[in-house]
């Protein structure tokens, strides 16, 4: 009887072990890396050592009506977390926006610019990089 129960321990356990399956690695025409279980004709194909376990079980099923677990309660609060954010960044963007547009305006309209952080004039080069600037500016702040 012990022997019975021993051997039906050891059959169960040699078939739930991971089965050892062929794989092969080679690159194609295309330049692409391909894994295949079966070399491919005049190819240079790696032989890669794999180890396939049976397939998991499928989870259980949450029985309907059942309060929220702590999982989905958490991803709720993040998910209204990152609305705030989103909004927040929308506020931020529209402010950037108008400050662009402003300083564009402000470039266009004046002739004569003092160069940022001095109080020397700016010359007709530096003039023209500073709109330059200025519109890449509007562009990335209000185009989005």
């Amino acid at each position: 009887m012990k022997s019975l129960a021993i051997l039906s321990v050891l059959v169960a356990c040699a078939l739930s072990a991971p089965v050892m399956a062929e794989v092969y690695q080679y690159v194609d025409a295309n330049g692409k890396t391909v894994f295949s279980d079966q070399p491919p004709p005049g190819a240079k194909a790696k032989p890669l050592n794999v180890r396939a376990y049976a397939p998991a079980s499928a989870p259980a099923k949450a029985v309907k009506g059942s309060p929220l677990s702590d999982i989905d309660k958490k991803n709720a609060e993040i998910s209204a977390e990152n609305a705030k954010v989103k909004e927040q960044n929308k506020k931020v963007a529209q402010e950037n926006c108008k400050r662009a547009r402003d300083n564009l305006t402000s470039l266009q309209q004046n002739g004569r610019i003092r160069m940022p952080g001095s109080t020397a004039l700016a010359t007709d080069s530096q003039r023209t990089a500073l709109l330059q600037q200025a519109q890449q500016d509007v562009q990335s702040w209000c185009n989005q």
